[in-house]
């Protein structure tokens, strides 16, 4: 099941103290009702019972998809402590054959969920995602002279599949208000990457 919590928190618009509702599990298979949730970044929202704004708990969770047996942990840097209960499970949910990744942001937590729903190696999808953003970086400089590092953001949308060509879609952006959308060709891929993309299983031990 899906467990959640709660804690003892001032709203951030009236600073009114209350007891809010934070999940710390989000299970998918039993509650698919909660996925949406997550996908819209919805999943800690709560209500101020004194002034009615919207309160966004930012919190760790695991997110458990039972029928894939696929388990996602997004970790705050501030909630980094050891949980040898927590750290138990997952090798034990590992041994059994499950995927596990972790990730430190939110975008990252759903391009995780979108990659696996789409029945694709996340590690072929990475390495790919990372050639754009090294491209994007440096034809950036290049265009506007810029020195330093340029961050952008490459985040997996989807496979698109035409007649005679197949290629991966991904969000590109160096900032949320300018995102622009970029296609590799999946025949560009190294052979040992066209092999494993759609091959999830080699991902278990």
């Amino acid at each position: 099941m899906s467990l959640n919590n709660r804690i003892k928190q001032n709203c951030p618009h009236c600073n009114f103290e209350q007891e809010l509702e934070y999940y710390q599990t989000v299970n998918i298979t039993l509650q698919p009702e909660l996925k949406n949730k997550v996908l819209s970044g919805k999943m800690n929202e709560n209500v101020c019972s004194n002034c009615k704004k919207e309160i966004n708990i930012v919190s760790g969770f695991l997110y458990h998809d039972m029928k894939n047996q696929i388990m996602l942990e997004l970790s705050i840097a501030n909630e980094e402590e050891k949980d040898e209960g927590k750290n138990k499970i997952i090798e034990n949910m590992i041994a059994q054959g499950y995927i596990y990744r972790k990730v430190y942001e939110y975008e990252k937590l759903i391009e995780k969920i979108n990659i696996f729903d789409s029945k694709l190696n996340d590690l072929v999808v990475e390495k790919v995602s990372g050639k754009m953003k090294n491209m994007l970086d440096e034809s950036i400089k290049e265009v506007a002279e810029i020195n330093g590092d340029f961050n952008f953001k490459v985040f997996f949308k989807k496979i698109e599949t035409g007649l005679f060509k197949k290629k991966i879609s991904f969000y590109c952006f160096s900032h949320p208000s300018q995102i622009m959308e970029m296609k590799y060709d999946i025949k560009n891929l190294e052979t040992n990457e066209k092999n494993n993309l759609y091959n999830i299983e080699i991902l278990r031990k």
